[in-house]
């Protein structure tokens, strides 16, 4: 006696089949990069309104698919923006007004690093102004170093009142 395997229903429109189908042209925010989805990964979807519904191997099928994808687009974002800024600074200056070790952005061009989405954005923000943005930055940080300074003399001042008060 064989079970028939039942197939579930849309939860979305409520009509159609959710069934695994595979085509080209789905596209999907993977991390922070909207990338195409490689046509031979299947995806549940239901056959009357189109609706996409993921499960946990679903996931995991567009995550090993997506991966390198995404690295190759993070590379190539990188090399684009370091191109930029190089041709206006060094790179040891980027790297000292981000708090980079010295020779870190070398070492992710060069391969031996791999750049993070984050440091990537940094960049991107600072190759559309270098010097200007890098500028900024410098007071950023020269203003959060005063302030922190003004903030440590003021509790000093303040532990030295409460000590006087104490004692009296």
């Amino acid at each position: 006696m064989s079970k028939k395997k039942v197939v579930p229903r849309c939860h979305e429109c409520g009509l159609g089949q959710v069934r695994p189908a595979a085509r080209a042209g789905r596209r999907i925010r993977y991390k922070t990069i909207e990338l195409e989805v490689p046509k031979h990964v299947e995806i549940p979807t239901c056959d009357q309104c189109g609706a996409e519904w993921m499960d946990r191997a679903t996931a995991r099928a567009i995550d090993q698919a997506l991966e390198p994808r995404y690295r190759e687009s993070l590379r190539a974002l990188w090399a684009e923006i370091i191109q930029k800024i190089t041709a206006q600074t060094s790179m040891r200056r980027v790297e000292q007004a981000l708090g980079l070790s010295e020779g870190y952005l070398s070492k992710v061009t060069n391969g031996r690093s791999e750049p993070s989405a984050e440091l990537i954005s940094n960049l991107g923000l600072i190759a559309q102004d270098v010097e200007p943005r890098l500028r900024e930055i410098d007071g950023l940080w020269r203003r959060g170093g005063a302030r922190a300074g003004k903030r440590m003399r003021s509790e000093a001042k303040g532990a030295a009142g409460r000590r006087r008060a104490a004692a009296a």
